[in-house]
């Protein structure tokens, strides 16, 4: 079995079948990035203004990137089957790993760089000039996909909430001390982290845990799904349930007990539990709200839109029910009704959360010029 051939062929698929999405969407995604990445930069601005020059913008500097290191993966193109037939080839499959890496520290430079371009205004100019600035984030890449590798090991919940907990602070720590400039205190804590995880913690201590690798693909790999969805249906996306105690405890208080509401309690359930049409109304009241909040002249354009696309792609939610409801001794009319007294429900709500972002600017207004005019607040045109 050749290891190297197994990688390459795993990447030219995973890029052949991006590739081929996003082909479709590109228009789409540059149209979205001009609309939002000028409102971004429009309030970016604001807030660079906003800015107290008393407040330490690097340790927000700090917190960003460090949620940044947090967040990253490394990209194994692991799959289920490979439990059974890499399993036996484990111990030649190190090549494949330290490739792995490689490529995972390469695609977090880039995205890096990215984030550093957009945060360079809080971060003091001759910091980033010298040579040890971008050595230092070289350090700080490969000891976060050291740090990522090692997590696999870590089965109890307290571990690997104190593990993440030392990651926060380790990174934190060090970005807070170099984007300060005081560069030779960060490289010696990063040098002396570096040695630690490298070196002191053994390499193989218990191997590869292949349920948590395929877990992390699976999760990266649909996380872009996700994206791509926003644009188009992609049919790789698996969809998943979550529980959503509250929202189920608020259910059962809400709908009555009876025969005529059965088929609104197992259809609202569904809506709350069914992760495609929960996220799917969720991700439209929010980008809804976000265009009406900062584009409040025309935000009575966009109310009806949002409300037509979220009751058109919640339509499919009266088909998802399981088999097994259809054997409820009630009728299809009924059925039908139910839907339709849910559907009407989440638009009305959706309705108020749109008319609330409306509104908003309009009454933070008014409220401010009430404490001025009162005197609670002074007008900086006062002075």
């Amino acid at each position: 079995m050749d290891i190297n051939a197994i990688w390459n062929k795993r990447l030219k698929e995973h890029y052949s079948e991006i590739i081929r999405y996003f082909s479709v969407i590109t228009m789409s995604i540059v149209y979205s990035f001009i609309i939002f990445g000028a409102i971004f930069l429009y309030y970016y601005i604001k807030f660079l203004q906003w800015i107290p020059e008393s407040f330490s913008t690097e340790l927000l500097a700090a917190l960003v990137v460090t949620s940044f290191f947090l967040t990253t993966g490394i990209r194994t193109f692991l799959k289920q089957a490979d439990v059974i037939f890499l399993i036996p080839a484990e111990a030649r499959l190190y090549p494949y790993f330290i490739k792995s890496m490689v490529y995972s520290a390469c695609i977090h430079a880039v995205q890096l760089v990215l984030l550093l371009m957009v945060i360079s205004p809080l971060i003091r100019l001759d910091v980033i000039a010298i040579i040890t600035f971008p050595l230092a984030f070289s350090g700080l890449i490969l000891l976060n996909i050291r740090l990522i590798w090692v997590e696999q090991w870590l089965v109890i919940p307290f571990q690997l909430f104190t593990y993440r907990l030392i990651r926060f602070l380790l990174f934190g720590t060090v970005l807070y001390i170099l984007f300060a400039g005081n560069w030779l205190m960060a490289g010696s804590l990063l040098a002396i982290n570096i040695m630690l995880w490298f070196y002191v913690v053994d390499k193989k201590i218990t191997g590869v845990n292949w349920a948590f690798l395929i877990h992390r693909e699976e999760k990266a790999l649909e996380k872009i799904y996700k994206f791509i969805h926003l644009y188009i249906d992609v049919p790789q996306l698996t969809y998943a349930f979550k529980p959503r105690r509250l929202l189920g405890l608020f259910i059962k208080r809400t709908i009555s007990h009876q025969q005529s509401s059965a088929y609104t309690y197992l259809f609202a359930h569904l809506f709350v539990r069914y992760n495609e049409f929960y996220y799917l109304y969720v991700r439209l009241t929010i980008i809804g709200c976000t265009i009406i909040y900062f584009v409040p002249t025309y935000g009575w354009l966009i109310i009806f839109p949002i409300l037509f696309f979220t009751g058109y792609q919640l339509l499919p939610l009266q088909h998802s029910l399981n088999d097994y409801s259809h054997t409820y001794p009630i009728s299809t009319a009924m059925k039908r009704k139910s839907f339709k007294k849910l559907l009407l429900s989440l638009l009305i709500l959706q309705l108020v959360l749109l008319a609330l972002a409306l509104f908003a600017p309009n009454l933070f207004s008014n409220n401010i010029a009430n404490l001025m005019y009162n005197g609670v607040i002074q007008s900086p045109f006062d002075s």
